[in-house]
């Protein structure tokens, strides 16, 4: 076979990192050093047969694999009716095209067909998507996740279900009772917990699936590797060399009990686990899309969700608090940082159908509250009944009425009340700043308001008090466009003049001084219910007919929610309220099922139910059910502690494992991919524990806790950089770090050529092995300057471990930094056993 190698280093540093790879095998990430590609193979041509051919792939499937209808419902039917639907849909034909059912699909529009199956490249939708010729959707171009989604679809067929309408009768009958995830919490008891040498629970569950299939367990792994498992797992950074060195050296039966102890009092605890959930529910700190601008007090809810995890915080207020904080805590500042859960959505100030993008922000809310916390595809709802799970459209609506009256809010909170001194001063101050500015702001925004339809500019001319919730969450956006793009500082400045712009800075200065400066940096994006009528929920484009009222999906029990208003908050509907209540209720069995296997998912790579976010008929069944309801059950029994929980797990001797098993060849045959857990999984680092250990190994990391964001390259750990969604960080989007545009159950984990090519020849990834290099020079100083001391003390900074002997040899001859960036790219460094 003609091979070649893609990878482009200097020489000597070719030589060198081949020559290690030889001598030591396991010790080196292949990709990073022999990435090889078949040139032959690369240049031949694909060959057109039948099968695959343009004209044998032009009729669009309607039966389909599974995996192909899953694409669809939960990504390709959501785009069209969020994207395409206001101009294809019903009696909307903007140019003879609709796009609400596979037959009017398959005609196309005055253009003619616009998909070819297994074509994208013929298809004249890919075409319009990427502006060439055609521009759709005409206001703003689909992202460049969206564009991959539909080609993704259209290669594979351009499948488009076709399946009766389902009925909420039947959804409330034969359908609820064959799916798990809404049946009872009522786990089986192990069925011979004695035969377990371990007291966990955990244990006995998962010895019973082997003893089945007459497997065992591994054997416990080393303890150089169980502190590095705990301490990345827990902390997401490694341990020093000399934390390993005390817990090698402690005999004492509850050493590892203390070191459990130990880890969950570190602050780090909460970075790690708040990343993790930063990630779910699609946290960055930018709008998104084209604008993607930046949002200074987007940190407030990511710094929320970190103490909340520091403090153990119970799951159930934890979950209350972000659904509606506002209304159970309102005059608690850190209520109104945790129902910025809401307000982590992608949105642009600068977009024109305002309508459009609140109907969009409304439902995005829905989506994502029902994914978090409920793992149920309700956004498969939106536009017709569920095709597979008992969820009829209505389900969704319901839902979503609950939404209904939120109001974004952009609040900046003084430090202090004012003395009523200080309080006529600042009322004094703001007439002055009014009479001197008011008359150009109105002038520049209103050129700005005049772009909009009629009747969107009445809503937002239209006095507060008179307004419904919708015309107010319209006039938000709308008055978001005002001052953004119309009467921003500079143009009102220069509107006034410069004797008058003069006067405006010191009335600025002096409310400043007050912690009054209406311009001042946003500190909170929360949320508030509207207190005036709250406009009806009904479908699309409908303004009679049917209203949604507040409730939980049919197929679960005690699904009516009964909203009141607040004691302490009698101006909101209550209804967040009534919904928190329901989902953390010991009642709802699905709530704890989701939450304890995503904590399952996270120390062990693969949750029970290896689909997160999907616990419906297109996911994944658990792999241990009663295993799944026995955590379930103690969850609620421990009062919603997470903290528990964790500890159970990495207290079992199925997390304590070893990843490697004596009799590996016959495990395989039977389960090969480890879902009965008869060893434990080796995973490579994530990008935020990647660049932390990069820091680690440096010894430059900033421990500093909390926050705002930061931008640049600083030596703070990963969570507390600027999250911008269009523009993240080069080293942690190669690998596979979520921009955020979507909440992210389950990371990928990629193997790619740019990996490699970073990892070997960046200029970033070089000035960390010279400064790595310069720290273990430093450290090994008075052991002399042979590189002996160094090699072995650097490989036992980044692996934990000594370096063996023939390690060593093969190293010695290269110089300081040559050896720290081999290392890095180890596979001891990047992988956790």
């Amino acid at each position: 076979m003609n091979t070649t190698c893609i990878i482009q280093c200097e020489p000597t540093k070719r030589n060198a990192t081949k020559d290690f790879l030889v001598a030591t095998g396991k010790l080196l990430l292949p990709i990073a050093f022999v990435f090889l590609v078949d040139v032959v193979d690369a240049a031949e041509p694909e060959k057109t047969t039948p099968e695959n051919s343009p004209t044998a792939a032009s009729a669009i499937k309607s039966n389909a694999t599974a995996d192909d209808m899953k694409l669809f419902e939960q990504h390709i039917r959501p785009l069209f009716v969020a994207k395409c639907y206001e101009c294809h849909a019903g009696e909307n034909e903007e140019g003879g095209l609709r796009l609400d059912s596979s037959d009017l699909l398959r005609k196309g529009g005055d253009s003619g067909p616009i998909v070819v199956a297994g074509s994208p490249a013929e298809s004249l939708l890919v075409s319009a998507i990427n502006y060439d010729g055609l521009e759709m959707p005409p206001d703003a171009p689909l992202s460049v996740k969206e564009k991959e989604l539909i080609d993704q679809w259209i290669r594979r067929g351009a499948v488009w279900p076709e399946f009766g309408e389902q009925s909420e009768t039947d959804a409330n009958d034969a359908d609820v009772k064959s799916w798990w995830a809404a049946q009872p919490i009522d786990p089986a008891a192990p069925q011979n917990i004695a035969r377990v040498h371990s007291p966990s629970l955990i244990d006995a569950y998962i010895d019973d699936k082997l003893a089945e299939h007459d497997l065992h367990r591994a054997p416990v792994a080393d303890r150089t590797n169980l502190i590095r498992r705990l301490s990345f797992d827990l902390l997401g950074v490694p341990p020093t060399p000399d934390q390993i060195d005390r817990f090698l050296a402690d005999n004492s039966p509850d050493a590892y009990q203390r070191l459990v102890d130990r880890l969950f009092a570190d602050p780090q605890y909460g970075e790690r686990m708040g990343r993790l959930w930063l990630d779910v529910v699609r946290y960055a700190d930018s709008d998104g899309w084209r604008q993607d601008a930046y949002r200074p007090a987007a940190w407030r809810y990511r710094q929320w969700v970190v103490d909340a995890f520091n403090s153990g915080m119970p799951y159930d207020q934890f979950v209350a608090l972000q659904l509606a904080g506002d209304e159970i805590a309102p005059h608690d500042p850190d209520s109104k940082a945790a129902v910025g859960f809401y307000r982590h959505g992608i949105y642009e100030y600068n977009q024109r159908n305002a309508e459009g993008q609140w109907q969009d922000i409304v439902d995005e809310l829905t989506d994502v509250t029902a994914d978090v916390f409920l793992a149920t595809g309700l956004a498969c709802a939106k536009c017709h009944d569920h095709k597979f799970d008992p969820i009829p459209r209505s389900d969704y609506y319901n839902l979503r009425s609950v939404f209904e009256p939120v109001v974004f809010v952009d609040e900046r909170l003084p430090d202090r009340m004012p003395s009523p001194a200080e309080q006529a001063e600042i009322d004094r101050l703001m007439q002055q700043l009014a009479e001197i500015e008011g008359d150009a702001i109105k002038k520049l925004g209103d050129g700005v308001v005049d772009r909009f339809p009629l009747h969107v500019q009445a809503m937002f001319r239209k006095p507060v008090e008179q307004r419904t919730s919708y015309e107010h969450q319209i006039a938000y956006l709308v008055g978001r466009q005002f001052f953004e793009e119309g009467a921003t500082q500079s143009k009102v400045e220069s509107k006034i003049g410069k004797e008058k712009a003069a006067r405006r800075k010191e009335l600025l200065s002096e409310l400043d001084r007050l912690g009054a400066n209406p311009y001042a940096t946003v500190q909170y994006m929360t949320i508030r219910d509207f207190d005036g009528p709250v406009r009806p929920t009904r479908l699309p484009g409908r303004t009679s007919g049917v209203a949604f009222e507040p409730a939980a999906p049919t197929i679960f029990p005690d699904r009516e929610l009964t909203p009141q208003p607040p004691i302490d908050a009698p101006q909101s509907t209550g209804r967040r309220t009534a919904l928190a209540q329901w989902i953390t209720s010991n009642d709802n069995p699905i709530t704890a099922r989701v939450i304890v296997n995503r904590l399952w998912q996270y120390h062990f790579g693969t949750g029970l139910v290896s689909s997160p976010n999907d616990f419906g008929r297109l996911g994944e069944p658990p792999s241990h059910p009663d295993l799944l309801d026995a955590l379930a059950q103690r969850l609620m029994q421990s009062g919603w502690d997470l903290q528990s929980i964790q500890r159970m797990i990495v207290m079992s001797a199925a997390y304590q494992q070893s990843s490697i098993h004596p009799n590996e060849t016959d495990a395989m045959r039977v389960d090969s991919g480890n879902r009965m857990l008869w060893h434990h999984h080796v995973r490579r680092l994530d990008a935020e524990q990647y660049r932390d250990s990069l820091l680690v190994a440096m010894d430059t990391m900033d421990s500093t806790y909390g926050g705002p964001s930061v931008s640049g390259a600083p030596p703070r750990r990963s969570i507390y950089l600027r999250r911008m969604r269009n523009s993240s960080d080069e080293m942690l989007s190669l690998l596979d770090c979520p921009p955020g545009v979507v909440g992210t159950a389950k990371r990928d984990v990629t193997v790619t050529a740019p990996q490699s090519l970073m990892m070997i020849n960046s200029p970033r990834l070089l000035s960390v092995s010279q400064k790595f290099a310069e720290r273990v020079r430093r450290d090994v100083t008075h052991l002399g300057d042979g590189n002996e001391a160094f090699i072995r003390y650097a490989h036992r900074v980044i692996t934990g471990r000594p370096a063996a002997d023939h390690v060593v040899e093969l190293l010695a001859d290269q110089s300081d930094t040559d050896i720290c960036h081999i290392l890095l790219n180890s596979n001891a460094f990047l992988f956790i056993e």
